[in-house]
């Protein structure tokens, strides 16, 4: 089954409010804390920790925005995500290569993965047996990433459905959500302070 990419702004804004009830502005929000967490490291920090607090810092702030919008923060197979019991989701946060938000390529993640990846997939493909008219209640939640390049020059995201692992890596996805695309980062008016009493984020679009 081809992979459906939805990278038009006004079938990007359908797709996140229909499947998750949420913005784009959202999940640039997310986006946001992952880049400043990042841009914070310095060069006398161990080698993993940029990814690591970039990664961190978006499944906080994902947490922070969906938690007071009825989801709920979870640890499935291991994976920190969040999941609604309504909408049938769960969401995790995956730092990726420069895949992410491209039309002849996907997002592969930049660090191996475990068994639990293989195992979350497993989740999307069961999407794809039940007839539709099996009741909401007794289908299998799906399972998204949030993909974040980062490579101090450049930012996209998206959020897609993982469709099959192989080789400590996802390789194909179902569903892909384009959220920023080339070019779109830098137009970011940073200084913006949040609509919300979160945290702000400081970021330097211009970062060497």
């Amino acid at each position: 089954m081809p992979t459906q990419i939805h990278s038009e702004l006004r079938t990007i804004d359908r797709r996140l409010s229909q499947y998750f009830n949420s913005t784009r502005a959202q999940w640039i929000d997310i986006v946001r804390a992952a880049v400043a967490a990042r841009a914070g490291c310095t060069e006398n920090d161990a080698r993993s920790a940029p990814g690591f607090y970039a990664w961190n810092a978006a499944t906080a702030r994902a947490r922070q925005i969906f938690r007071r919008e009825g989801w709920e923060k979870g640890d499935h197979e291991g994976i920190e995500t969040i999941w609604n019991a309504d909408h049938r989701k769960m969401i995790a946060v995956m730092n990726c290569d420069a895949g992410t938000c491209a039309l002849d390529r996907v997002p592969h993640n930049r660090t191996p993965k475990g068994n639990a990846s293989d195992k979350v997939v497993a989740l999307n493909t069961e999407m794809f047996k039940p007839s539709e008219m099996t009741p909401l209640e007794r289908r299998p939640y799906s399972f998204w990433y949030l993909c974040i390049f980062d490579d101090g020059r450049q930012v996209r995201a998206e959020i897609s459905r993982p469709v099959e692992y192989k080789g400590n890596q996802i390789v194909d996805y179902s569903e892909r959500i384009f959220i920023l695309q080339d070019g779109e980062w830098e137009r970011i008016i940073v200084e913006t302070p949040s609509a919300d009493d979160g945290q702000d984020f400081d970021i330097d679009v211009r970062r060497k």
